[in-house]
């Protein structure tokens, strides 16, 4: 009788959690509505397009990128290893501010190597992006630029940006 107690107990429990997951991401997309115009819509991890122009000669690429609530960035390119001009880019590192309303500004660092792991120069990426009212898209624009181990500027190009956030999904 104890078993059939414990076992419906741990059942019930089993067949709770999946409502309580998500009762707790609706409640993300309340909060993250909520948000809308304050400091923290941007805090999150994101799934991002970064759509270079047509002179450029280069293809869309995806990026995922996670703001920190104490304002710091992270993120991670698609292509990190190219081999036209071989060079290795390691995941971003930079910095974020709430400017107002839905509105954020940012700057990130990548360091390049060749593929023999030394350095050959720097990745500088600042932008300002929009968060969307449902608080779950962004879009903006960004300046990269590829700077020599001395600091000199050696290639510029403006980009676009459009993110979707992150969200739990149940298996």
């Amino acid at each position: 009788m104890r078993k059939n107690i414990l076992l419906i107990s741990l059942t019930m429990a089993c067949l709770a959690a999946p409502c309580s997951i998500a009762l707790a991401q609706n409640d993300a997309r309340v909060t993250a509505v909520k948000n809308e115009g304050k400091a923290q819509a941007l805090v999150g991890s994101w799934l991002e397009t970064v759509t270079f122009p047509p002179e450029a000669g280069r293809p869309p690429l995806k990026s995922l990128v996670t703001f920190h609530d104490d304002g710091t960035m992270t993120c991670s390119d698609q292509g990190s290893v190219t081999l036209i001009e071989p060079a290795v880019f390691t995941s971003c590192h930079g910095a974020w501010a709430h400017l107002e309303k839905r509105d954020f500004a940012y700057t990130q660092l990548e360091l390049i190597s060749d593929l023999s792991g030394n350095l050959t120069g720097y990745l500088k990426v600042r932008g300002v992006y929009t968060v969307s009212g449902s608080g779950h898209q962004y879009t903006g624009t960004s300046v990269a630029e590829i700077f020599d181990t001395f600091g000199t500027l050696q290639f510029e190009v403006q980009v676009t940006n459009a993110g979707g956030r992150i969200i739990v999904e149940l298996p």
